[in-house]
């Protein structure tokens, strides 16, 4: 029984191949985003989800509140771990990790030096108890509870040592500590944001820095120390939490109300930005909700297309049910036409999924593969889309037909039923606007907003500026390779620095201004720069001058915003008074114009500029960028000739910049992806409704045009009913609109208005779209000759 009715929906396709390449290619495009999205999401979602008692897994945060700042550091003091342990029983285990991002590893092979970028991780034997990264070979306990060993991934045991047994080899990291294998782990899984290529010995964090690694740095928060537990049965996070202040009563009194831990669970870190967590779970619901509102306008068009065809198929229907045909016979009929149609979308939505990846997961920034695990969520997933929307698009259209009249059917007398869904079909095109206009200023203010974040004056330069890593700090070394580089033709200026002044990059600490005895009850950001800082990087001195060449602290420059903090009333005023930063004391030298050191989310901090040659770590060069293709080449051979034992790595600041706004960059992608199918649905829904009206008002438009009606006042007869709807869209869609861009924008410290020019904009393009797409018909229906549609047959 199917298989005939399959085979008579074919080939009534077949012999309708315009009606069956709208639907497929609305459907196709809709299911094509409503895979991508699931593929996406699906790939967040499953984000450290691996882990056995994962919802007794947690990592400690810190929250602060100096001078009325909130700020969130996923660090901790070094000391917590230390202290948890000793002090309360709440946990099975306390874990801490220590990582410095990507660093140099090298390895001695046959007399030749092998160099290696490697993600490095210090981390205590507990660590692999709580998270489940098992190992191939070795224990934990035993190798990470004696120094200067390291546990390496099977994937770097390959690279490093290829066919050979790295038990007992030696590496040297960052060409200062010698690590010797004694363990190897399984490969990290993707879904994981503990990407860790090396892990060693925790002990060996003092060789590197004795005073972060000491138990009295309590007064310091780096984001990358961080505190892992697990919790034992029956405790809860709010428990534990609420010891949080007796621990720093004992340890950090002063700081009692100024610095809370946070209890995260492991599930949850990927997606809490305010800890440096990629993606927020409303994001990714808002983009599964655009998906089906997609999927969901695709299939209106195809009611629509169907239901304007079945003022054609009337007669077919007719006879059908004359020769006996039943209304189920009727309903399974049409639902097997829809099953064809639906089912060859699918195939071709996955064939563009399966084709754009690559580039897909270049631009959303994802690593998404189609694993075996992958393949069988996305056939299931495809499945229940399959069957979901053949009901939603084809249950109405064959409900429809299965209930005509048959003597009506065959005389052509089914206008009447098309006159009673006629308002139903108005709605559902002015939901269609709804959808698509929502879409429309979405993506306008997204892209919008994301170049305001790009493009808007920061208070510095931003294009032209290339970092390069310093391994060495020795002064001579320094200076040497400074003057090389400013001896090519096309750079501009250079200076050593901790980070770019916008950057990730910031350390806040404690203030005291002038003959004050005690600190500021706030915090400032701290930048170490040379003397070459303001003007490499185009920040203007407004007040008193730069600071001399130094290596040591020798004065220091302040921003606007610390001024108003202090209350001094003008930038003259604090020259020559002293500050002491962070236990270090010297004079204001010069004040600095505002600069954004962090992204938009944030407001400007107030700011402290001044040399420390120990805390240098970025060569900062402007250079020309017409220039750039001979320029890079020659500074990748000069610093490899001054750092020869280790590895170059450079960017640019504003790539570096655009990182920062990694999930919005995804976002806007996805979100203008989306609102151009939503345009390209639209357009389908507008023509299926125009050839609906077209054939219902054909005598009508014949009448009229015998009794002296021109061209203009027939197409305005088709015009008037799709302003109509244009507006009553327009109406609908502004408030939603508006709601939920202020509520994105709010996650913006400074932030674009939402003028009526977005809404000027998005009504007028609709309008264009509708103009074009329902104009063909409906001037054809007003030019077509009265004798024709007034014939009777």
């Amino acid at each position: 029984m199917w298989k005939i009715q399959l085979l008579t929906a074919w080939r009534r396709l077949k012999n309708n191949k315009p009606y069956a390449i709208i639907n497929i290619a609305g459907l196709g495009a809709s299911l094509a985003c409503a895979i991508l999205l699931y593929l996406f999401i699906n790939y967040h979602l499953r984000f450290d989800n691996f882990h056995p008692d994962a919802d007794r897994i947690y990592r400690i945060s810190t929250r602060t509140m100096y001078g009325g700042i909130e700020d969130f550091n996923e660090g901790v003091p070094q000391p917590l771990g230390k202290a948890l342990r000793n002090d309360y029983t709440f946990f099975d285990e306390v874990a801490m990790r220590v990582t410095y991002g990507r660093r140099l590893l090298t390895v001695q092979e046959n007399g030749q030096k092998q160099k290696y970028d490697v993600r490095p991780a210090y981390v205590e034997p507990s660590y692999f108890r709580i998270l489940n990264f098992p190992l191939i070979s070795g224990d934990p306990d035993k190798i990470l509870n004696e120094p200067n060993n390291a546990i390496i991934t099977q994937e770097m045991a390959e690279k490093l040592f290829p066919g050979q047994n790295p038990i007992g080899k030696t590496v040297r990291l960052s060409n200062n500590q010698d690590f010797t294998v004694r363990g190897i782990a399984q490969n990290l899984p993707k879904n994981t944001d503990h990407t860790i290529d090396v892990f060693v010995s925790y002990s060996a964090h003092k060789d590197i820095n004795p005073y972060m690694a000491s138990d009295s740095s309590w007064g310091s928060i780096a984001s990358s120390i961080q505190c892992y537990v697990k919790l034992k049965p029956g405790v809860t996070p709010e428990q534990v939490e609420a010891v949080f202040p007796e621990v720093l009563k004992k340890y950090q009194p002063n700081e009692i109300n100024l610095m809370f831990f946070k209890m995260l669970p492991i599930r949850d870190l990927h997606y809490d930005t305010r800890y440096s967590g990629t993606i927020q779970r409303k994001y990714l619901w808002s983009l599964g909700w655009m998906g089906a509102f997609l999927v969901f306008t695709a299939c209106i068009n195809f009611i629509n297309l169907s239901t304007a065809q079945s003022l054609r198929r009337m007669r077919e229907v007719g006879v059908r049910k004359a020769l006996g045909s039943t209304r189920w016979q009727i309903f399974s009929q049409f639902l097997s036409e829809t099953f064809l149609i639906v089912a060859t979308a699918v195939i071709i939505a996955g064939t563009i999924v399966t084709l754009t990846l690559p580039q897909l997961n270049k631009s959303l920034f994802t690593d998404i593969s189609l694993d075996r695990q992958t393949i069988v969520t996305l056939l299931v997933f495809s499945a229940v889309l399959l069957l979901a929307v053949v009901f939603m698009a084809g249950y109405f259209p064959g409900v429809m037909q299965s209930k005509l009249n048959p003597v009506k059917a065959i005389r052509a007398q089914g206008e009447t039923t098309g006159k009673k869904i006629f308002t139903m079909r108005k709605t559902l095109i002015v939901m269609q606007f709804i959808i698509m206009q929502v879409m429309i200023v979405g993506a306008i203010v997204i892209a919008r907003q994301m170049n305001y974040s790009m493009t808007s004056d920061t208070g510095m330069h931003k294009k032209g500026v290339l970092l390069v890593n310093i391994p060495d700090r020795k002064p001579a070394t320094l200076h040497t390779l400074r003057n090389r580089i400013m001896q090519l033709a096309g750079v501009q200026n250079a200076s050593y620095c901790m980070a770019a002044p916008l950057s990730h990059t910031n350390r806040s600490t404690t203030i005291r201004y002038g003959a004050k005895t005690t600190d500021e009850g706030w915090q400032v950001s701290v930048k170490f720069g040379d003397e070459n800082y303001l003007s490499t990087f185009g920040i203007q001195l407004i007040a008193g001058s730069n600071i001399p060449a130094s290596d040591t602290v020798n004065g220091m420059l302040v921003n606007e915003v610390l001024l108003r903090k202090l209350n001094v009333p003008s930038p003259a005023d604090i020259i020559g008074h002293q500050v002491r930063i962070d236990g270090t004391n010297s004079v204001v030298r010069g004040v600095f114009r505002d600069f954004h050191n962090q992204s938009f989310h944030g407001e400007v901090e107030p700011l402290v500029v001044y040399s420390n040659i120990d805390e240098f770590d970025v060569l900062a060069i402007r250079i020309n960028m017409q220039q750039a293709s001979i320029l890079l080449p020659a500074i990748d051979k000069i610093w490899n000739e001054t750092f020869p034992d280790y590895m170059y790595r450079s960017s640019f600041m504003d790539e570096d910049i655009a990182g920062m706004y990694e999930a919005e960059t995804m976002l806007m992608q996805l979100v203008q992806i989306f609102a151009i199918v939503a345009v390209l649905i639209g357009c389908l829904g507008l023509y299926g409704l125009i050839s609906f009206m077209a054939i219902q008002k054909k005598k009508e438009i014949g009448v009229r045009k015998v009794l002296g009606a021109s061209v203009p006042s027939v197409i305005w007869l088709f015009g008037r009913e799709f302003t109509f709807m244009l507006v009553a869209g327009f109406v609908l869609s502004a408030p939603i609109s508006w709601w939920l861009m202020t509520s994105w924008l709010e996650g913006f410290q400074y932030r674009i208005d939402l003028g009526p020019e977005i809404y000027v904009v998005t009504i007028a393009l609709c309008a264009v779209i509708t103009v074009l797409t329902v104009g063909y018909t409906s001037v054809r229906a007003a030019l077509m000759n009265p004798a024709i549609s007034l014939k009777t047959e």
